[in-house]
């Protein structure tokens, strides 16, 4: 998925001399990620990516077993003094360095360089800038083939999640009974049958279990979904493949004829959040403005904060998405919680939006996917849910 030409225009663009990766043991989730390899070589290894030409690779001589199929230049080396000499000699002139550094660690998932080597890097002379949005348009932006998997993921995921809704609708309208565990399996087994793979288990929550953020059910001690009773349901699959990217939704159902007006008023609000994270996005788009990701979570957590409960809002607004196989992916992250995180939007990136308030009685997250679209700008690729889906 690594983009040569894109990483070399942003460091044109910005005004950096070269992209310095470096890895040790496994070290550094991007050195991987732009080699597109997954190994533990057991000695350092840097890549060094400059505004022209073709990347270089700096490894020890016992690595070079590690590196057979990465078709790049390679360059070796024996001590740790040859090895500086060798870094040194492929970065030429240059005094800007984009590396895996992020300024006060505000974003540990660009964080990955240790602070001796940045302090050999900075004593040689070389300004340090962070590799975070350098990344993202090279490596986590989304090319035409992973947004049309995504899309076709999209249609299917949405699909499970009304047959799950039906599953236990038609199980309350016949007098029989199902469990939060059984649902879950249920949404498991449609994955098998439709060829879809996940990573982890699917989230199914009824009433005071939807209030706990990591609640999981078990068979034998998970809760039966009847009437009266609120659901959650958070799921995400993809189809398999490397360059495929997942769908990833959150979605509340209430089994009775009346909705209970605190729970209606704080799905509202949850709502609300999601929209105005959305609609941000939308209008920065429009001005040709590009926001960071914790400003967006601002927005989202305003919104809640106003309404009285910014105490039940426990994680950030968002999570990053792209090609491979974590859900969670390298970008940026809406999130000015858990992290200040400082990388941009930027396009052909895509993300989760799913603001949230758990309370003791019950929990409600809403959550859509957005993709960056260069042309159309935000798209939201999900089914958006605006009113609570009845269950009887």
């Amino acid at each position: 998925m690594f983009d040569l030409s894109a990483a070399q225009a942003h460091l044109r663009q910005q005004g950096i001399d070269a992209w310095l990766l470096y890895d040790y043991r496994g070290s550094n989730l991007f050195f991987w990620s732009v080699l597109g390899e997954t190994k533990t070589p057991t000695r350092r290894a840097f890549l060094v990516i400059r505004p022209a030409g073709e990347p270089v690779l700096v490894l020890h001589t016992v690595d070079q077993m590690f590196f057979i199929d990465v078709k790049v230049e390679k360059r070796v080396y024996r001590g740790w003094e040859e090895m500086r000499a060798l870094v040194r000699e492929l970065l030429g002139s240059a005094h800007r360095l984009a590396v895996e550094y992020s300024p006060d660690g505000a974003v540990p998932t660009a964080s990955f360089l240790d602070a001796g080597t940045a302090e050999w890097l900075r004593e040689t002379g070389y300004d340090l800038v962070s590799s975070a949005d350098l990344f993202q348009v090279s490596a986590s932006a989304w090319d035409d083939f992973a947004i049309e998997s995504h899309k076709r993921a999209c249609v299917v995921v949405a699909g499970i999640k009304d047959a799950a809704f039906d599953l236990v609708r038609q199980r309350i309208r016949r007098g029989e009974t199902i469990d939060e565990y059984e649902l879950q399996q249920f949404i498991v087994s449609e994955f098998e049958r439709l060829d879809l793979e996940s990573e982890g288990h699917p989230v199914v929550q009824v009433n005071e279990h939807s209030g706990q953020v990591f609640y999981e059910p078990r068979p034998g001690a998970s809760s039966p979904i009847g009437k009266g009773d609120w659901l959650l349901i958070d799921f995400w699959a993809r189809y398999p493949g490397e360059r495929n990217v997942y769908s990833d939704i959150a979605w509340g159902a209430y089994a009775g004829e009346v909705i209970p007006e605190r729970l209606q008023s704080v799905f509202d609000i949850v709502r609300g959040a999601r929209d105005a994270a959305l609609a941000a996005i939308r209008n920065a788009w429009q001005r040709g403005e590009t926001l960071a990701g914790f400003e967006v979570d601002d927005v989202a957590r305003g919104v809640i904060a106003n309404a009285g409960f910014r105490a039940n809002f426990h994680h950030r607004t968002g999570h990053s998405m792209g090609p491979g196989k974590r859900l969670h992916a390298l970008g940026v992250n809406l999130d000015n919680l858990e992290t200040h995180d400082t990388r941009l939007i930027l396009p052909r990136t895509g993300f989760s939006i799913e603001p949230a308030i758990y309370l003791p009685e019950f929990g409600v997250r809403l959550e859509i996917n957005v993709f960056l679209d260069p042309v159309a700008g935000p798209s939201v690729t999900t089914p958006i849910q605006d009113e609570i889906v009845r269950l009887v």
